[in-house]
């Protein structure tokens, strides 16, 4: 295997040079790789978290203020550098400009990330259509459409299609990797463009149109390879399973849901009340987001409750040195989310009581559920974006030497891989379509919640309780790897309400 050497900003670049592909459980690693690899990096900072983070994603994944990872890229000719928020739930690329009222603003927002002047690229194009997109948080991005150079992670895409944002209010562009048919250009102007995963397939950079994510721990770098997998970084083996369309189309990066089981090593109970329910696996999501009947029974057992008035919910700060675990089910592939990595300082949050913290499973807007960074933190996550699918297992966090394996083209494409037998691949969501849905932003300039009559709520609902008979599992009460049992799918009778991708975890509504 080639030797790894690092870039600028530590990104790492394994470029092809020998032919063939990697077939899925038989893995043949080859001497150059054709992934891209860029390291993520955490920021911490006590901002509130957001539904969705609107920061940008940097060549290495920065996470900036425990609500989004950001990637450096440069843009183009002579290159002008900016950060940009990886975002699995969204698939366009939008950059701030020097001149929008809101990065001249008091304090200069703008600075950190960075912005892109087109006046000062000789190969920049501007298009004649524009993007006019709102997003879950109550992000907004406006402005022309066009192509320039872009490099990301030493890989050169030569006429790149993105957004320059003229109008937003954020301090962060956005790097959308969702399908390429969830673009507001795809549908809201019937322009379908290569977003970036399919532009680095067209350029030759990769394979295919697939990635996988693992953030690591909240304070340690984690790492975004396209076209790879690392197998240092997760237990057991990668398990796949079919990505839930919507109407039939592929527009989001959901799964189904289909149990939850939280408590400690002396008990634990289940929620199966409103399941299988579908959730998109979304990067630009801070938290966890579900319907308050999946949420409420979880608080409940930790003592916590809703604020309507900091839009939250919340625990006893002592909690997150408790053996509590929460495990999510899809289609049997678990994932167990330890509470330490669920409780957040609450010192910028007005509502909260003295000595609780914030919890990172929250009340959901109806119609919409995000298994966001306090899922993904605890998973190791592959989208084959060409295959309609993806591949979960639990995230190692301390993998030592690097182990990656390129992925490949067909249905196997990801080296190591195992079909799951029968899994969910049509679920419901919970309430109205969310492409019909308002946009209200909230207090923290996120979207409005359920709220409930009285400041802090109790918690409510049904569950299952069963004894804790042991098994296998790491010293965090994580499983030890992931597994796996057939579920037969499970129709809907109301496939609108299914989560969609553009319009439901990333781009909410067309302005």
């Amino acid at each position: 295997m080639r030797t790894f050497k690092a870039l600028s900003l530590a990104a790492l670049v394994y470029l092809p040079s020998v032919p063939g592909t990697i077939a899925a459980l038989t893995l043949h690693k080859r001497e150059n790789p054709a992934v891209l690899a860029l390291p993520i990096t955490k920021r911490s900072n006590e901002e509130s978290l957001r539904k969705r983070s609107s920061d940008v994603v940097s060549t290495e994944l920065i996470n900036k203020y425990n609500t989004q990872y950001l990637v450096n890229v440069t843009v183009g000719s002579p290159g002008q550098s900016v950060m940009l928020t990886i975002d699995t739930g969204s698939s366009d690329m939008w950059v701030n400009v020097p001149n929008s009222k809101y990065c001249e603003g008091d304090g200069a927002p703008c600075a950190d990330g960075g912005v892109f002047d087109p006046k000062k690229s000789s190969t920049y194009k501007k298009f004649d259509y524009d993007i006019k997109a709102t997003y879950v948080a109550g992000l907004l991005a406006k402005g022309p459409y066009g192509t320039d150079k872009v490099e990301i992670g030493g890989v050169t895409v030569k006429k790149a299609e993105f957004a320059v944002a003229d109008e937003s209010y954020n301090d962060y562009g956005i790097l959308g990797i969702g399908y390429k048919a969830s673009t507001y250009a795809s549908y809201a102007l019937q322009r379908e463009y290569a977003n970036l995963p399919q532009a680095l397939v067209d350029s030759g950079a990769i394979k295919s149109a697939a990635y996988s994510v693992w953030l690591n721990k909240v304070n340690n770098v984690g790492n975004l390879l396209f076209g790879g997998v690392n197998k240092a970084q997760y237990e057991g083996e990668l398990q796949t399973l079919p990505i839930v369309p919507n109407q039939g189309k592929y527009t989001s990066l959901a799964l189904a849901i289909t149990g939850i089981t939280y408590g400690n090593s002396k008990e634990t109970k289940s929620i199966s009340q409103g399941l299988p329910l579908t959730a998109s696996l979304d990067s630009g999501s801070s938290l966890i987001w579900l319907p308050k009947e999946l949420v409420d029974p979880i608080l409940k057992s930790l003592d916590g409750a809703y604020s309507s008035r900091a839009d939250a919910t919340h625990v006893p700060c002592e909690k997150a040195v408790s053996d509590f675990n929460v495990t999510f089910s899809l289609s049997g592939v678990k994932i167990s989310i330890p509470v330490s990595d669920l409780v957040f300082s609450a010192s910028n949050y007005k509502g909260i009581p003295a000595n609780h913290c914030i919890f990172g499973i929250s009340y959901g807007q109806p119609g919409i559920s995000l298994l966001g960074d306090t899922f993904l933190r605890s998973a190791y996550v592959v989208y084959d974006l060409d295959n309609n699918q993806i591949s979960l297992a639990q995230a190692r966090y301390n993998p030592g030497k690097d182990d990656i394996y390129e992925i490949g083209t067909g249905n196997d494409a990801v080296p190591g891989a195992k079909h799951v037998a029968s899994a969910v691949s049509l679920a419901t969501g919970n309430g109205v379509d969310p492409t019909n849905m308002p946009v209200t932003p909230g207090a923290t300039g996120g979207i409005s919640t359920m709220t409930q009559s009285t400041e802090t709520g109790s918690p409510t609902g049904t569950v299952t309780q069963t004894a804790t008979t042991g098994g296998s599992s790491t010293g965090n009460g994580s499983p030890a790897s992931s597994t796996s049992s057939g579920l037969a799918a499970v129709p809907t009778a109301r496939s609108q309400f299914l989560l969609q991708g553009a319009l439901g975890a990333g781009l909410l509504l067309a302005l």
